[in-house]
């Protein structure tokens, strides 16, 4: 190796060096034993030994590897900030969806930055190519045969006995299981590492333990009104948040808790997103100390198999249990999700209509889909609905604000202010949502039962700051009540259990870890 052999290895180590160093800023990584270092290290070492393997040029493995690093920086950056959380192993799961919806995604780390970047390292990687002599002969053959063995190794340890064994190994190490410590004391590479193997060493216990029983084919006897759900996105009562946000602003929803059996805050498991986790809590009515590492998204893989839910409960009654969302069912990958945890049918754009990109299906017309579907599948009929038209993020192409939002406030004098106006617009159509259901519901002859809920806050962290604001839970409500309004802060979890009790008559304690409020007695449901 010559002398320019030798600039080109030490340049290409550190880039290399940087790639690693670079997460580790952003994550706050401490000093650590030798062996926590190394676990760490090992996938960008895996990685520059098998792209230099197969191309003999150190330049261009440290750029490939600087700009794989940067962008897992940018991103781990980018969460933190606006969810407040960082880079999670199910993450990966949402990587292809970057692609597949980017307007959902690339916004809030910047399009300009992302796109630029990715550019300007394929571009520099091309080049690099064919530009930097190699320093060593590239063995592109034996790189894909190192790759394919790697493979092979990884698909053994995510099976047992090698898993269990390695998860064990890996437990030593001591991981809490919250991301902000585990990524200070472990490095972010090796908490995705330790939080992957662990998890799915757990999993199939945890399957078992929530797994649903079979059900009957034939449908119970029972009486029971229709039932309503909705999980509406990022739906809060945004006069916590500011006294310029006027009362009368939420006039539907201070109508639904008027009358309501129950209403208040609703502790929700994130905040600016994430909303498979309220979305399997009220489901599952399973607490996140049964999820384990599966709690960042039960969909990942947990919801692969029949999981048992207050669907299940309702269809094992005699309900018909449906699904509505004006979006894109594979997101998320509901389509596996939602019959796993009971629903029969789940309607998606392709029945509902809505757009794949900004401005989505507006709420109140999702609201008429849900009287349509309950009008055509009669009064035993269970429908949870997942809105989508007030989704971040609030872009400036959006449609014209009405004056009364537009009026507010000066959106110069706040952080974000333009989007959280963007954002209040849309709460107000949510509003508009509620009213229309109860409404339409109030005109039935059978009892009906609405839930409305909010999955998370919205992801407005600048706005948010402003304004002094560090609260997690948004609100619910249940509608009717046969009596006084109850207000009760109720957690994700415990919101399908209690209104499934009070239809049903009839508590299943294997999953009831937590007092739930009695409902028999407030709601109208007879």
């Amino acid at each position: 190796m010559g002398a320019l052999g030798q600039l080109h290895l030490a340049a290409g180590v550190l880039l290399a060096l940087v790639a690693w160093l670079l997460p580790r800023r952003i994550a706050k990584a401490r000093r650590a034993a030798p062996l926590v270092v190394l676990l760490d290290l090992a996938p960008l070492a895996l990685g520059a030994g098998l792209l230099g393997l197969a191309t003999g040029r150190p330049l261009f493995v440290g750029l490939i590897l600087l700009a794989l690093g940067g962008g897992f920086a940018l991103t781990d950056y980018t969460m933190r900030e606006v969810l407040r959380e960082p880079v999670v192993f199910s993450a990966a799961a949402e990587f292809p969806q970057v692609f597949t919806h980017p307007k959902l995604y690339l916004p809030f780390a910047g399009p300009g930055l992302v796109l630029g970047g990715t550019a300007a390292a394929v571009v520099g990687g091309l080049a690099l190519l064919v530009i930097e002599p190699p320093v060593w002969t590239p063995r592109p053959v034996a790189g894909l045969v190192a790759l394919a063995l790697v493979a092979a190794a990884g698909w053994l340890a995510g099976r047992e006995p090698l898993l269990g064994a390695a998860s064990r190994e890996l437990r030593r190490l001591a991981p809490s299981g919250e991301p902000f410590e585990d990524t200070a004391a472990l490095g972010p590479f090796a908490m995705l590492l330790v939080h992957t193997m662990i998890a799915r060493a757990e999993r199939a216990g945890r399957q078992l333990a929530l797994a649903a029983p079979a059900v009957v084919s034939e449908r119970g006897e029972r009486a029971g009104g229709p039932i309503v759900v909705v999980q509406c996105e990022s739906f809060f009562d945004a006069r916590r948040l500011s006294p310029l946000i006027p009362r009368e602003f939420l006039a539907g929803f201070d109508a639904c808790c008027a009358s309501a059996a129950l209403f208040g805050r609703f502790a929700v498991p994130a905040w600016g997103a994430y909303t498979m986790r309220a979305e399997f809590a009220v489901l599952s009515g399973a607490p996140e100390s049964m999820l384990g590492y599966d709690r960042f998204n039960p969909y990942y893989a947990l919801a692969r198999v029949p999981i048992e839910s207050q669907v299940w409960r309702l269809r094992r009654a005699g309900y018909r249990t449906i699904c509505l969302h004006p979006f894109d069912r594979r997101f998320f990958r509901r389509d596996l999700a939602m019959p796993a945890l009971g629903f029969e049918r789940f309607l998606g754009r392709e029945t509902l209509g809505g757009s794949r990109v900004p401005p989505y299906c507006p709420d109140p017309a999702l609201a008429r889909d849900i009287l349509r579907v309950l009008e055509e599948e009669g009064p035993r009929t269970f429908i949870f609905a997942i809105t989508m038209g007030n989704h971040g993020p609030w872009l400036a192409k959006s449609p014209p604000l009405v004056p009364a939002v537009a009026g507010l406030f000066d959106p110069a004098e706040v952080p974000g202010g333009a989007e959280l106006l963007r954002y209040l617009d849309g709460l107000r159509r949510s509003d508009e949502m509620l009213q229309v259901l109860m409404d339409g519901l109030a005109r039935r002859a059978s009892p009906s039962v609405l839930a409305f809920y909010g999955d998370h806050l919205p992801s407005l962290s600048g706005a948010f700051r402003h304004f002094g604001f560090e609260e997690w839970s948004s609100d619910y409500a249940i509608w009717p009540s046969a009596g006084a309004p109850t207000p009760r802060d109720l957690a994700a979890h415990e919101l399908g259990r209690v209104i499934v009790d009070a239809v049903l008559g009839a508590a299943e304690p294997e999953l009831n870890t937590t007092s739930a409020p009695d409902l028999g007695a407030c709601l109208a449901l007879r």
